[in-house]
This record gives structure tokens, C-alpha cells and sequence, in this order.
């Protein structure tokens, strides 16, 4: 993936595209990147920060292969050179770039604050208009995308993808020659340790799959497979830094879910979709399921489970979570979360309560200055064209507040109903709920039961049985059938406080969204 990259940028810095916007927060791996693109062109390479000034790339040039780059020293700097204070601030930065004559690529980092101050991006426009005339090339390389309107035009913005298989097998075959070398960590010969400890740091950056892997080494002395939990644990960890992204472990499994017959058989229909075998039959990549119904039907349940019968990662979006005060700020988070699904694919992508996340599309997304549209838009292309095995999830209550481009065909491979249980159903999610807290479910007449409780869903009818145990458990006794009657009895349903809202849900559904019950 990265040598895609790196001859993409080489075709735009040769046709001559004034600034380049690397968006990353690996500095150092797109450093090497483009020392190794300098020396492929034959041109030098300056890297500024607004600590150091103009100074020459912390890169270690034993790790490049071919061609070494031409870094530029203080002493190419002139008056500009990196002790001078004029050198660290954004404006003498632009200067020098104006000013060299160099065949040059110039490579500012974190630049992003200073394209706020109107001064800056005046001089930056005189820069670019200097630069379309020459042989040198600006990068701007930041984790944070910022673009002035003044120079949208002028620049090319490039998401610099995670590290992919390949590269981290690269970096963990580097790192256990290492320590093979010094004799103190005890190495598996497992055939296939490279590429399960690979495909487990996917989603990493460079730095953080380094990490781990000394981590997973100095822990016991040892790397094998005993050690994926502890990799996984750090993408775990990453995940949850970003505030979007929340990784799930497999909990939960289809036999855990009553009823939904006709969604069970269409996801077991589709369990090997992401195999080379299914690519080799002709089929293309299954793209996503909505999830539309009553509350506390098993939506949020079935996404859990699709992910465990299929051994996939599960990701939930925290789709509130992308929006920022910061203009582009919310649109950078969600690209910077598909980008991570992406890096971690084949994955289940889990939105829950989609409409509520985009709720600011109601009235166009004019609420809160379009960020909503915006974001909204990013991820219906997405949708339409991703072409990484990223399965999405989307799981919502209130269809009128769905705006109506989510529900075209073409995002979803199907959109599913999930109405209140049968009775049928009922008896089968009170068997499951009284075998998940250790109790015979022969012991109970769950037909009755599920008779009693007609209306309830599959939340209330849980709630049930928690209920009528914590009677059986203050009264120092066993839970009976009799508890959970009364505790059926004693409940009022959410079919018969929000009946109209789920008469006109089963009303729009019909027709338009297939019965997930059989």
C-alpha cells in the first residue's frame, strides 16, 4: 500500500502540483517515504518544525533501500539556517521556501495552526504561485487536516494509510532478527507466527506495532502466539484513544439471539463472503445491513453476534463522537475512522442508533453550519464505493428520522424489520435467558410464559427473569414460576406506551424492509 502511495506522490511531484497535505501523525515512516521519493527524483529534501526550524530529517538512512536522498544540512540554509529564530517561525519558513533555488521538496510539519492567521496563508499563496513555476514541491504533513478556503484549489490532500499486512510483517521480521541477534528472547518457529502477529497489529501505526512487539517480547522473554491477546489489547487500547471507535469482544453468539429465522439464514448464507473463494466464485464483497425495529428487539444483540459467527473484529462508531467545533475537524474524524476500519478489514463496522447520529440533517444539516451534510456525505460515498471488506451495521429505532439517501439501494445489501416476538419466539428467549443464569428452563412452563407476556419484547422478557430472581434471592429461596409471572404481570409493556409509534413503524416497514422473524 505504501509503494502505491510513494509512486502517486512521485506522478505529482513530477507534474509539477505546488502543495501536497500528507495527512498522518507518523512522522517518522513518512519522513522515510519521502527521503526515499527525494532520492528516486534526484532532489534534496528540506523538513521544517516550528521547534527546530529548518533542519535536516531524523531519518536513519541504513533502513532505505536504493538511492540515498540528498538531506539538506544547516549550512545549505544560509541566513535561514536552523539557529536562526527567524527560520522556526511559519512566515521565515515560507520565505525560505520562496527564496531557494533548490530542486527541492520542502516538507513542513504540524503546519495546520498557523493556516488560522490570515498573514500566513497570503505569504503561502505567494509561495504557491512561486512554486507553479518551478521544480520544487511543499508538503504539509499533520494528523489534522486544515485547508483555508484561499487555497483549496492549490492543494492536493493525501491520507496517508495505516501500515498494511505486508509492512508490519516487514517490521516484525526486522524486529525478531533483532532479538534472535541477541540471544535473550526465545523465538517460535510457528509457520504461520508472522502472518497471525501481522494481521492481529493491523490498525496500529509503525511506532505503536514496535511497541507491542518489544512489549510481547520482554514480558516472559518468549514471542509466539501465546502473545496475539496482548496485541490485541493494545489496538484495543488505541481504539479507545480515539474517542470514535470502540472495539468489542466476541461475547455473544447467534444461539444467544430468539427467533430472527429469515436474518439468521441470510447472514449463515453469507459467512464465507470475504474468502478468496467467494471472490473466486464471482461474488462481489457484501457491503452492510440495516437494522431497523422496535426497541429492545435484538438489533444491538444481533450485531454482536454477526460479528462472532462470522470471527470478525467487531468496531462500534460512535457516530455523535465525529462532530467537533472545529471547521473540517468533524469530517477529518470520519475519515480517519473508516480509514481505521479499513486498515483492520475484513471487520463489522457497528453504527447504533444511526438516526440519531445524524440527527442534524433534519432541515438539510443547516444546524450546525453543515458539518452534518458534510460528514453525512462522506460516508454515503464511502458506502457506495468502498471496496475493503468492511461489513456495516447499522441499527436504528425511529425511521423518520432517517434521512431518506441512507436508505437507496445500492448502501445497504439489505434492509431488515425487526418487529415485536412471536409467542413462538417468546418461549425461545425465555429458554435462552433462563440457561444464561445457570437455571433448567425445563423447570418452567415457558409456554405459558411467553403467553403472559404477549407484547413484550425480548428486553422485557429478560428483565423478567432478572426480576423474579432477585425476589427467589431476597427471600433466601429458589426463583419459581410464579415470580416470573408476577414479574410479567407487574410490567407494562413498551407496545402498549409507544403503540402508535410502532403501528406506523410496521406500516412503513411493509413493503419496504424484509421480516427478520420467520
Amino acid at each position: 500500500m505504501i509503494d502505491t502511495l510513494r509512486e502517486d506522490l512521485k506522478v505529482y511531484i513530477r507534474a509539477r502540483y505546488p502543495v501536497l497535505y500528507l495527512v498522518s501523525g507518523e512522522e517518522e515512516r513518512v519522513e522515510r517515504m519521502l527521503a526515499k521519493i527525494a532520492a528516486d527524483l534526484q532532489k534534496k529534501l528540506y523538513s521544517w518544525t516550528c521547534s527546530g526550524g529548518f533542519d535536516a530529517p531524523h531519518i536513519q538512512q541504513d533502513l532505505l533501500d536504493g538511492p540515498k536522498p540528498m538531506l539538506a544540512s544547516p549550512v545549505d540554509f544560509g541566513e535561514s539556517s536552523a539557529s536562526s529564530p527567524s527560520a522556526r517561525t511559519p512566515a521565515g519558513a515560507l520565505d525560505f521556501v520562496l527564496n531557494s533555488a533548490d530542486r527541492a521538496l520542502f516538507v513542513l510539519h504540524d503546519f495546520h495552526p498557523y493556516l488560522d492567521e490570515p498573514a500566513v496563508v497570503r505569504r503561502l499563496r505567494d509561495v504557491i504561485t512561486n512554486l507553479k513555476k518551478s521544480f520544487k514541491t511543499l508538503i504539509l504533513v499533520s494528523p489534522v487536516l486544515k485547508v483555508p478556503e484561499e487555497i483549496e484549489r492549490d492543494v492536493t490532500v493525501v491520507d496517508v494509510p495505516l501500515p498494511d499486512e505486508k509492512e508490519l510483517s516487514d517490521l516484525l521480521r526486522t524486529f525478531l532478527n533483532s532479538v534472535k541477534t541477541d540471544g535473550r528472547i526465545a523465538v517460535s518457529e510457528d509457520a504461520d507466527l508472522f502472518e497471525r502477529v501481522s494481521r492481529a497489529a493491523l490498525g496500529l501505526t509503525e511506532s505503536q506495532a514496535s511497541n507491542v512487539f518489544a512489549r510481547a517480547a520482554v514480558n516472559d522473554r518468549k514471542f509466539n502466539v501465546q502473545d496475539l491477546p496482548l496485541i490485541l489489547a493494545e489496538k484495543k487500547q488505541v481504539l479507545r484513544k480515539t474517542g470514535i471507535l470502540e472495539f468489542f469482544e466476541h461475547q455473544e453468539s447467534m444461539a444467544s439471539v430468539g427467533g430472527l429465522e429469515n436474518l439468521k439464514k441470510w447472514l449463515t448464507s453469507r459467512k464465507d463472503a470475504f474468502s478468496d473463494r467467494a471472490r473466486s466464485y464471482g461474488l462481489p464483497q457484501p457491503k452492510g445491513c440495516l437494522l431497523l425495529g422496535v426497541q429492545g428487539c435484538g438489533k444491538s444483540l444481533s450485531a454482536k453476534a454477526i460479528a462472532a459467527t462470522w470471527r470478525l473484529p467487531l468496531l462500534r462508531l460512535d457516530v455523535g463522537a465525529l462532530f467537533s467545533s472545529y471547521i473540517g475537524a468533524s469530517e477529518a474524524n470520519m475519515r480517519k475512522a473508516i480509514g481505521t476500519a479499513e486498515s483492520l478489514a475484513p471487520v463489522v463496522l457497528w453504527l447504533d442508533e444511526i438516526e440519531k447520529g445524524f440527527a442534524g440533517m433534519k432541515g438539510g444539516g443547516n444546524a450546525d453550519a453543515g458539518a452534518s451534510l458534510r460528514v453525512f456525505s462522506t460516508f454515503l460515498t464511502w458506502m457506495q464505493e468502498k471496496t475493503k471488506p468492511v461489513f456495516v451495521i447499522a441499527t436504528a429505532n425511529r425511521i423518520a428520522d432517517l434521512p431518506p439517501e441512507l436508505l437507496r439501494k445500492g448502501r445497504f445489501d439489505e434492509i431488515f424489520f425487526l418487529d415485536l416476538p412471536s409467542a413462538a419466539e417468546r418461549e425461545e428467549i425465555f429458554r435462552i435467558h433462563i440457561a444464561k443464569r445457570r437455571r433448567d428452563p425445563s423447570r418452567f412452563d415457558v409456554k405459558a410464559l411467553a403467553a403472559a407476556a404477549k407484547g413484550f419484547n425480548g428486553a422485557e422478557v429478560e428483565e423478567s427473569i432478572v426480576s423474579a430472581m432477585y425476589k427467589g434471592f431476597s427471600e433466601n429461596r429458589e426463583v419459581a414460576q410464579g415470580d416470573v409471572l408476577s414479574a410479567v404481570q407487574e410490567t407494562v409493556p413498551l407496545s402498549a406506551t409507544m403503540a402508535e409509534e410502532i403501528d406506523a413503524l410496521r406500516q412503513w416497514c411493509r413493503g419496504r424492509a424484509r421480516p427478520a422473524g420467520g
